[in-house]
């Protein structure tokens, strides 16, 4: 399981997990209607991270890990 920042308003998405089997994960993030807009792996383990999206607009997402772990988010 992961939490992340809800509300982003500098263009940066932190991540922090609280599992230990996060090791080489695949993340997709998808804007409101389920457009796919990024991806990427987090390899090695890792407590936490924190991805750019200041290039996105501003609006709802979902960050995903995997294919279960799904958390939305807001960028302002």
């Amino acid at each position: 399981m992961f939490t992340l920042t809800e509300v982003v308003k500098d263009g940066i998405l932190e991540i922090c997990f609280t599992f230990e089997d996060c090791e080489s994960k695949i993340y997709t993030i998808t804007n409101a209607v389920g457009v796919a807009i990024l991806q990427g792996k987090i390899t090695g383990n890792t407590q936490r991270t924190c991805l750019y999206v200041g290039d996105c607009k501003k609006g709802k997402y979902t960050f995903s890990l995997g294919d279960t772990n799904t958390q939305e988010f807001t960028i302002q």
